[in-house]
Protein backbone atom coordinates (compact mmCIF):
# COMPACT_ATOMS: atom_id res chain seq x y z
CA UNK A 1 0.00 0.00 0.00
CA UNK A 2 1.38 3.41 -0.95
CA UNK A 3 1.68 6.04 1.72
CA UNK A 4 1.77 9.80 1.28
CA UNK A 5 5.42 10.86 0.97
CA UNK A 6 7.62 13.12 -1.14
CA UNK A 7 7.55 12.08 -4.79
CA UNK A 8 4.01 10.67 -4.61
CA UNK A 9 1.01 12.00 -6.51
CA UNK A 10 -1.85 12.24 -4.05
CA UNK A 11 -5.59 12.64 -4.79
CA UNK A 12 -7.74 13.99 -1.98
CA UNK A 13 -11.32 14.94 -1.31
CA UNK A 14 -11.49 17.91 1.05
CA UNK A 15 -13.68 20.48 2.74
CA UNK A 16 -11.99 23.67 3.94
CA UNK A 17 -13.53 25.75 6.71
CA UNK A 18 -12.43 28.66 8.84
CA UNK A 19 -12.31 28.39 12.65
CA UNK A 20 -15.97 29.40 12.98
CA UNK A 21 -16.99 26.47 10.75
CA UNK A 22 -17.83 28.57 7.68
CA UNK A 23 -17.13 26.56 4.53
CA UNK A 24 -14.56 28.28 2.32
CA UNK A 25 -13.89 25.67 -0.37
CA UNK A 26 -14.31 22.01 -1.26
CA UNK A 27 -13.34 19.54 -3.92
CA UNK A 28 -16.09 18.16 -6.12
CA UNK A 29 -17.02 14.50 -6.04
CA UNK A 30 -16.00 14.11 -9.67
CA UNK A 31 -12.77 16.09 -9.35
CA UNK A 32 -10.53 15.48 -6.34
CA UNK A 33 -7.54 17.74 -5.68
CA UNK A 34 -4.44 16.08 -7.15
CA UNK A 35 -0.98 17.28 -6.13
CA UNK A 36 2.67 16.19 -6.02
CA UNK A 37 3.64 15.70 -2.38
CA UNK A 38 6.79 17.61 -1.42
CA UNK A 39 6.54 20.10 -4.29
CA UNK A 40 4.74 22.85 -2.35
CA UNK A 41 1.53 22.43 -4.34
CA UNK A 42 -0.61 22.74 -1.20
CA UNK A 43 -0.17 24.73 2.01
CA UNK A 44 2.69 23.39 4.16
CA UNK A 45 0.54 22.63 7.21
CA UNK A 46 -1.79 20.38 5.23
CA UNK A 47 1.11 18.66 3.48
CA UNK A 48 2.66 17.92 6.90
CA UNK A 49 -0.65 16.53 8.22
CA UNK A 50 -1.03 14.19 5.23
CA UNK A 51 2.52 12.78 5.30
CA UNK A 52 2.56 9.10 6.26
CA UNK A 53 -1.16 8.58 5.64
CA UNK A 54 -2.60 6.10 3.13
CA UNK A 55 -5.61 5.61 0.85
CA UNK A 56 -8.89 5.78 2.73
CA UNK A 57 -7.47 7.68 5.71
CA UNK A 58 -9.47 10.66 6.93
CA UNK A 59 -7.46 13.57 8.27
CA UNK A 60 -8.67 16.63 10.12
CA UNK A 61 -5.99 19.30 10.06
CA UNK A 62 -6.02 22.69 11.76
CA UNK A 63 -3.49 24.85 9.90
CA UNK A 64 -2.37 28.16 11.46
CA UNK A 65 -1.62 31.11 9.16
CA UNK A 66 2.17 30.60 9.35
CA UNK A 67 1.72 27.13 7.80
CA UNK A 68 -1.11 28.26 5.52
CA UNK A 69 -1.21 31.45 3.48
CA UNK A 70 0.88 33.50 5.89
CA UNK A 71 0.01 36.30 8.28
CA UNK A 72 -2.21 39.18 7.23
CA UNK A 73 0.10 41.91 5.93
CA UNK A 74 -2.61 44.40 4.98
CA UNK A 75 -1.11 45.07 1.55
CA UNK A 76 -2.73 48.16 0.06
CA UNK A 77 -4.64 47.25 -3.13
CA UNK A 78 -3.38 48.78 -6.35
CA UNK A 79 -5.54 50.37 -9.02
CA UNK A 80 -5.49 48.78 -12.46
CA UNK A 81 -7.54 49.80 -15.49
CA UNK A 82 -10.05 47.21 -16.72
CA UNK A 83 -8.37 47.40 -20.15
CA UNK A 84 -5.29 45.66 -18.65
CA UNK A 85 -7.32 42.44 -18.28
CA UNK A 86 -8.30 40.13 -21.14
CA UNK A 87 -11.60 41.28 -22.70
CA UNK A 88 -13.26 37.92 -21.97
CA UNK A 89 -12.10 37.79 -18.33
CA UNK A 90 -14.73 37.72 -15.61
CA UNK A 91 -13.30 40.49 -13.44
CA UNK A 92 -15.21 40.30 -10.15
CA UNK A 93 -14.29 40.63 -6.48
CA UNK A 94 -12.36 37.53 -5.39
CA UNK A 95 -11.24 36.55 -8.91
CA UNK A 96 -7.63 35.42 -9.22
CA UNK A 97 -5.31 36.32 -12.07
CA UNK A 98 -1.62 35.95 -12.78
CA UNK A 99 0.37 39.11 -13.42
CA UNK A 100 4.01 39.67 -14.25
CA UNK A 101 5.83 40.48 -11.03
CA UNK A 102 8.60 43.06 -10.64
CA UNK A 103 11.22 40.38 -11.35
CA UNK A 104 9.42 39.24 -14.51
CA UNK A 105 8.10 36.07 -12.84
CA UNK A 106 4.40 35.17 -12.67
CA UNK A 107 2.68 36.53 -9.56
CA UNK A 108 -0.86 35.68 -8.43
CA UNK A 109 -3.13 38.64 -7.75
CA UNK A 110 -6.70 38.85 -6.44
CA UNK A 111 -9.42 41.38 -7.23
CA UNK A 112 -10.54 43.19 -4.07
CA UNK A 113 -12.98 45.67 -5.63
CA UNK A 114 -14.42 46.65 -9.01
CA UNK A 115 -15.37 50.29 -9.40
CA UNK A 116 -16.37 51.10 -12.96
CA UNK A 117 -13.27 50.83 -15.17
CA UNK A 118 -10.98 50.77 -12.12
CA UNK A 119 -10.06 47.38 -10.69
CA UNK A 120 -8.37 47.09 -7.30
CA UNK A 121 -5.98 44.15 -6.92
CA UNK A 122 -3.67 42.79 -4.24
CA UNK A 123 -0.92 40.19 -4.12
CA UNK A 124 -2.05 39.15 -0.62
CA UNK A 125 -3.93 35.83 -0.62
CA UNK A 126 -7.54 36.27 0.57
CA UNK A 127 -6.95 33.61 3.25
CA UNK A 128 -3.82 35.25 4.69
CA UNK A 129 -4.18 35.47 8.46
CA UNK A 130 -6.89 32.78 8.54
CA UNK A 131 -6.56 29.52 10.47
CA UNK A 132 -7.60 26.82 7.99
CA UNK A 133 -9.53 23.75 9.10
CA UNK A 134 -9.34 20.89 6.58
CA UNK A 135 -11.38 17.69 6.55
CA UNK A 136 -9.58 15.44 4.06
CA UNK A 137 -10.04 11.89 2.78
CA UNK A 138 -7.16 10.39 0.81
CA UNK A 139 -8.54 8.92 -2.39
CA UNK A 140 -5.39 7.72 -4.18
CA UNK A 141 -1.60 7.66 -3.86
CA UNK A 142 0.76 6.72 -6.69
CA UNK A 143 4.40 7.13 -7.62
CA UNK A 144 5.09 10.32 -9.57
CA UNK A 145 6.56 9.95 -13.03
CA UNK A 146 10.02 11.35 -13.69
CA UNK A 147 8.38 14.06 -15.81
CA UNK A 148 6.07 15.08 -12.93
CA UNK A 149 9.04 15.25 -10.57
CA UNK A 150 10.99 17.35 -13.08
CA UNK A 151 8.03 19.72 -13.60
CA UNK A 152 7.23 19.94 -9.88
CA UNK A 153 3.52 19.13 -10.22
CA UNK A 154 1.11 16.28 -10.89
CA UNK A 155 -0.10 15.61 -14.40
CA UNK A 156 -3.24 13.79 -15.53
CA UNK A 157 -4.18 10.18 -14.90
CA UNK A 158 -1.11 7.98 -15.22
CA UNK A 159 1.16 11.03 -15.23
CA UNK A 160 0.44 12.20 -18.79
CA UNK A 161 0.20 15.91 -19.53
CA UNK A 162 0.68 18.33 -22.41
CA UNK A 163 2.36 21.66 -21.65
Amino acid sequence: MSIVADGKVVSIDYVLRDESGKELDRSSESAPLVYLHGARGIVPGLEEALAGKSVGDRVEARVPPDKGYGPKRNVKPQEVLRSRFPAEANVVKGAQFVAEGPNGRPMPIWVTKVQGRTIYVTSEHPLAGVTLVFDVTIRDVRDATEEEKAHGHAHGPGGHHDH
